[in-house]
């Protein structure tokens, strides 16, 4: 058995289905036509019910549509009904293609098998699936009332091969004559095997695939229905139309039985959507945002999968570009500590960070994609949520780096996880973003003495010995001082506002790293005793070859 899911009027739905539900409920109540062509002659691509009924025909030009009281409403804009009984809407490619991957989607929930036929139409192969949905007519009720809940209206046909289920639900949904079996309740097609022809025999030839050529021969012929063309001799349909017209008659008769083309369910997770007039204001950004993050989520949802990072793209209105400079653009990356699926936490993080960003010029287009993984599986608890809350942490963590700032005037990230980096610079480190992964890659650990080669006098002990164990107390950052050599060697080092002299300085250890990119470093270190008040303090002090200037880096304890 085969289902075909078929959305009448498909290109208006597509315009109401990232629509909010109230908005959508109340312009499947209003007259609404669909422009497309040449800006300066569009004309009617295509119509709801409401606007057939008032007279609004195919082909009709915009000038034609405005003396019935149309009114073109902008994309951009939310649509609110207004006392003209016509609203016009420009056609976007867009729109209808995501219209036609949310009903794959949709139809994934049924079966792994399904085929991706036309705009508007997808086509299910229901073998094997009789236990898990039931009976056809329960089976049916149950899409019906998914499909109501994701803002489709859709036509049910169900036959013994997938060409009979479309070539039904796209005839009758066209003459908006319905066939439900007898004795069944929900709104539908339903054929049995050997009972195609005589269904589909009130049916007109259009509804097949047919060249316009083809078209006016059967018409001069006299043949208009399926049944005229089902009962011609196949002998004579092949004489004279050839194969193309044996294919039809087979059409006409329900005999053909092919295998379906399958299309893989949520093959991306994108959305973007392009302002017709560029937008400035932030309730503007994110009023769309939110609709396309409530796209995402519905997608990750149906697929059983979860969010772990989070792109934004935002496109600028430049209207005096350089032939030399492109358009400008604005792109941010969130990383999810752990994956998910709430809505309401991606939309808190695209506004925390819209809230500290400034735009050159008013935004043209936005774009979001998600990298889905698996959900996480964590340990319930009957009495709290699991703490601690990764979604809150990446909240307060959002907060902070608009106060803080993303990085410091090393380029080091203000926020986030300290790791080691492959590096011999003395103190050198990252700062990481949080996350619940585990990091795979190879574990940097710095070897004993300086620049990452062992000295014979470093206070290095074994684990477990019960030596006494030197530890330096470095500042952070280094404290710039001034140092008196004598000869080569330090004689006086000013710290703390005091000149302190050197009783034993051991040295120099020379060590430098990073030549090949361009931020070099030489340093050259001195461990030394001076004279204080309280007795012989022991330092680390070096000289910043490059710079040429001395530091303290630290005590030791």
């Amino acid at each position: 058995m085969f289902a075909c899911f078929y959305i009448p009027d498909f290109a208006v739905q597509a315009v109401l289905l990232r629509a909010a539900a109230e908005t959508r409920a109340e312009l499947r109540t209003t007259a609404l036509a669909i422009l497309d062509g040449p800006p300066n002659l569009p004309r009617v691509f295509a119509t709801n019910a409401t606007a057939r009924r008032a007279g609004i025909q195919t082909g009709m030009t915009k000038l034609q549509v405005e003396t019935y009281g149309g009114v073109l409403i902008p994309q951009s804009e939310k649509i609110a009904r207004p006392a003209d009984p016509i609203l016009l809407r420009k056609r976007v490619l867009e729109e209808e293609e995501y219209a036609q991957a949310a009903l794959v989607n949709f139809a994934g929930r049924f079966c792994p098998r399904v085929e991706s036929t036309c705009p508007g139409a997808v086509i299910l192969d229901l073998a094997g699936t009789e236990k898990l949905l039931g009976p056809w007519e329960k089976a049916a009720r149950t899409m019906n009332t998914q499909a109501e809940e994701m803002g489709l209206e859709i036509l049910i046909a169900m036959a013994a091969n997938p060409d009979t289920a479309f070539l039904a639900a796209r005839g009758f949904s066209a003459n908006g004559v319905l066939r439900p079996r007898p004795g069944c309740a929900w709104a539908g097609i339903f054929i049995a095997a050997g009972e195609e022809a005589e269904q589909l025999a009130s049916l007109p030839v259009d509804v097949l695939p047919i060249s316009p050529e083809m078209l006016e021969i059967l018409k001069g012929w006299g043949i208009r229905e399926f049944e005229a063309l089902a009962a011609l001799p196949t002998v004579a349909v092949v004489e004279r139309l050839g194969q193309e017209g044996l294919y039809l008659q087979r059409l006409a008769r329900g005999e053909i039985d092919r295998p379906l083309l399958t299309a893989e369910a949520n093959a991306g997770f994108v959305a973007s959507f392009e302002f017709d007039d560029p937008v400035e204001t932030l309730e503007s950004l994110l009023f769309i945002l939110n609709r396309l993050l409530q796209e995402l989520c519905s997608k990750l949802l149906a697929a059983a999968l979860a969010a772990q990072e989070l792109r934004l793209a935002v496109e600028l209105e430049v209207r005096q570009i350089r032939r030399d400079q492109k358009e400008e653009k604005y792109q941010h990356e969130w990383k999810l500590p752990a994956p998910t699926q709430d809505r309401n936490l991606l939309s808190r993080l695209v506004q925390l960070q819209l809230e500290k960003t400034t735009f050159s010029a008013p935004v043209r287009r936005l774009s979001l994609e998600v990298i889905p993984v698996k959900p996480r599986v964590a340990q319930e608890n009957f009495f709290a949520p699991p703490s601690p809350e990764a979604e809150k942490l990446e909240i307060t963590l959002e907060r902070l780096l608009g106060v803080v700032g993303a990085a410091d005037a090393n380029g080091i990230s203000c926020v986030g996880s300290p790791c080691l980096v492959d590096t011999h610079r003395p103190g050198g480190f990252a700062v990481q973003h949080f996350s619940s992964v585990d990091a795979t890659g190879p574990q940097f650990f710095p070897k004993p003495g300086r620049g990452g080669r062992a000295r014979k006098d470093d206070a290095t002990v074994e684990a477990g010995s019960d030596a006494p164990v030197i530890a330096l107390r470095v500042f952070r950052p280094a404290r710039e001082t001034w140092v008196e050599l004598d000869g080569v060697r330090p004689h006086f080092v000013r710290l703390w506002s005091r000149h302190w002299r050197v009783l034993a300085a051991s040295g120099p250890w020379v060590c430098s790293g990073d030549w090949w990119n361009g931020a070099a470093w030489i340093r050259e270190e001195w461990d030394v005793a001076l004279k204080t008040p309280a007795g012989p303090g022991f330092y680390r002090i070096y000289r910043d070859r490059i710079q040429e200037r001395w530091f303290v880096e630290g005590v030791f304890d």
